[in-house]
């Protein structure tokens, strides 16, 4: 387990060992020894589809693939548990990226019933984006998406993975803080929010009067890992109204040592 060292107030990753990470244009990781070979290399995957069945819909989807995952056990297991996720397929993967696109579009069609006929305000839609984040020797997976099913207004959600780039096991809370440092997150992050919105201190009445949940605002699984920060992300109603969206709540490596003393 590694956790944040209020002495040096930044994310000490995998047991002291230490590694620089630089992002080119092309998506491609360069990076100095962290005990593991080969780097992961990124291309972009991109698919858009209009089906015209009885309720038509339409598909949009990008996503950020693994190129060289086949080159080593801990990036393929990266690559199929980041696709699965992006997919939200079950069961065996399709071999290529086409027909993962495809079975996708299909999964959504026939859960929605798009082959009969229902009453809607406009075509169904569905739009996933993926993002990275590389820290260190963690990689963070976002996912965020939108779907339009009828009603008043669409879904939309964000899911964040992290894995280790060392042996590919995905991470948790528990690697990043002590049980202890867990137990003081929930005032850490109410105070951030409060920060971030422009107010000088912890104010939860006027969170509530903002649309916020206050009694909502907890630490969860779903975040990422940047060279900044460890940022929570909520899904919208999750720790506020639907307008407050999908709030992401940074939490700054320099204030971890106040903030969690």
């Amino acid at each position: 387990m590694f956790v944040f060292d209020s002495e040096t107030q930044f994310c000490r990753i995998m047991k002291n060992k230490s590694l620089i990470f630089l992002l080119t244009a092309a998506a491609v990781v360069l990076f100095a020894s962290c005990d593991r070979s080969p780097a992961p290399m990124f291309t972009f995957e991109s698919y858009q589809q209009e089906f015209d069945t009885k309720q038509p819909f339409k598909v949009d989807m990008s996503y950020i693939r693994i190129a060289n995952a086949d080159k080593s056990k801990t990036l393929k297991a990266i690559e199929e548990s980041n696709r699965r996720a992006f997919f939200a397929l079950e069961g065996d993967m399709p071999r290529t990226m086409q027909k993962t696109f495809d079975m996708a579009a299909a999964q959504f069609r026939d859960v929605n019933n798009c082959d009969k006929e229902q009453f809607s305000h406009g075509p169904y839609e569905l739009m996933v984006r993926s993002d990275i984040e590389v820290f260190d020797c963690t990689l963070s997976y976002i996912v965020t998406g939108y779907q339009f099913t009828g009603g008043a207004h669409g879904i939309s959600w964000v899911k964040g993975l992290n894995y280790s780039l060392e042996t590919g096991q995905k991470l948790t809370l528990d690697d990043f803080f002590s049980a202890e440092q867990k137990a003081k997150l929930p005032a850490a992050l109410t105070r951030l929010l409060c920060w971030q919105l422009g107010m000088p201190d912890t104010d939860t009445a006027q969170l509530s009067e903002m649309g916020y949940y206050p009694e909502n605002i907890k630490p969860t699984d779903n975040f990422c890992v940047t060279s900044t920060g460890i940022t929570f992300l909520y899904t919208p109603y999750e720790i506020g109204v639907y307008a407050v969206g999908m709030p992401r709540i940074e939490f700054p490596y320099s204030s971890m040592g106040s903030l969690l003393e």
